[in-house]
């Protein structure tokens, strides 16, 4: 009788009830739920906050996405693994099938879904913010600080549009860790250390 091959895994982390393990960490990189540079403490990080952030839209029972867009992620997916063989390997290494890479990246789109709805509006400057913050990077010549917003001919609409992306994004980012700090203050967070 041949011997079957047995994974081994390693817990990371325990969130609420949900056990972390370094397969899933794998399987985060290799389907883009993480960065995948960075050390192993930045991947552990990065994981439980996708977790936390999971849990949540479980809670709130945030609609399944689209099937293209999850078509879309898996295709962007592949290409970085480099080849096809590359990318059966990385799933067979993660411990995943094509239908839990699937479920992973569908819970990855519930979540962007979410965090766009609801903190996207929420971050949006107003004008006077915008031209103000133009101003703030615009060279010193350009700068007319008394100038009204609407009178702004010291920027250009190029630098009015760089302006707002900036400020949306910073406070986009705000929201969301403030968000996330709040779901990590109610939720049991059980760090096991980094991989021997």
């Amino acid at each position: 009788m041949r011997a079957q091959s047995i994974l081994i895994d390693r817990l990371v982390a325990v969130i609420g009830e949900q056990a972390l393990t370094w397969r899933d960490v794998a399987s985060a990189r290799l389907l883009g739920s993480i960065p995948s540079t960075g050390t192993e403490a930045d991947a552990i990080d990065h994981l439980v906050t996708r977790e936390l952030m999971h849990l949540e839209v479980e809670r709130l029972a945030v609609a399944a996405p689209i099937a293209a867009a999850v078509d879309d992620r898996l295709r962007r997916a592949r290409l970085r693994a480099g080849s096809d063989a590359a990318w059966l390997q990385g799933l067979r290494s993660a411990g995943l099938t094509a239908e839990s890479a699937r479920a992973w990246v569908g819970d990855d789109l519930r979540m962007d879904v979410y965090v766009d709805q609801r903190f996207t509006a929420a971050a949006q400057p107003t004008d006077f913010e915008v031209t103000q913050e133009a101003r703030r990077v615009a060279p010193p010549a350009a700068r007319d600080w008394a100038a009204p917003p609407a009178a702004a001919a010291d920027v250009s609409m190029e630098q009015l549009q760089d302006a707002r992306r900036r400020l949306v994004d910073q406070r986009r980012a705000a929201l969301v860790a403030d968000w996330i700090a709040g779901i990590r203050a109610r939720t049991p967070v059980q760090l096991t250390g980094a991989r021997p």
